[in-house]
This record gives structure tokens, C-alpha cells and sequence, in this order.
């Protein structure tokens, strides 16, 4: 792979996000990278920079008035 990026499946592994979730973010460009012929390929600075700031799943915590 060209230095700097990983495949979706390289990236799907070193972050233990789903193949899918890594291709829907890189379509709705919360991932930086591009696609080349049929396969989709990320940015690693982009992909640590989403990891650090990512919303964590489950409910959130309810406003106090």
C-alpha cells in the first residue's frame, strides 16, 4: 500500500471499526482518502485523527436544567 494510507480492511483492523462503517465514513467524508478503481483507501492521519475524536456509541448523558 502507498505509505501514508491502509485499505479499508487494513483500517478496519488497526481501529476495530467494521469494513462497512470505514467505507459509509469515507463516503460521507468524516475519513480522508480516496478510491482507486473499485477499492476505497484512507488516510492514516485522518483515520487516527477520527479515532481520537469519534462519538462513542450507546445513550448520552442527559442534561441537567
Amino acid at each position: 500500500m502507498v505509505k501514508g494510507y491502509l485499505s479499508v480492511t487494513e483500517a478496519s483492523a488497526h481501529s476495530g471499526i467494521s469494513n462497512k462503517q470505514i467505507t459509509r465514513l469515507l463516503r460521507l467524508g468524516k475519513l480522508k482518502g480516496y478510491k482507486v478503481a473499485t477499492v476505497w483507501v484512507v488516510k492514516v492521519a485522518s483515520l487516527e485523527r477520527y479515532l481520537a475524536n469519534r462519538p462513542r456509541p450507546g445513550p448520552k448523558p442527559k442534561k441537567r436544567a
